[in-house]
């Protein structure tokens, strides 16, 4: 238990100190922006597809939660 406490106080203050270094030298060129904001479209225009691929599942599992212990329309025997 003391070990495992231990390292968990030692990861945490390692990340800390990466996480926010006392000096940085650093230089970030005009291209990063741009990469950055190409990221940004990357990501957005990914989630947008897996949105669109998983769609039906998406509505079927809300309509499954959401309903009151009645079947939903697509699942109605006749």
């Amino acid at each position: 238990m003391f070990l495992k406490r231990l390292l968990t106080i030692c990861f945490l203050g390692m990340l800390l100190y990466l996480a926010f270094p006392p000096f940085v030298y650093a230089y970030l060129d005009p291209g990063t922006g741009s990469y950055i904001l190409q990221l940004l479209v990357a990501g957005l225009v990914g989630g947008a597809f897996v949105i669109k691929m998983f769609w039906s599942g998406i509505q079927t599992f809300f309509r499954r939660l959401f309903s009151r212990g009645e079947k939903p329309e697509d699942e109605i025997d006749d």
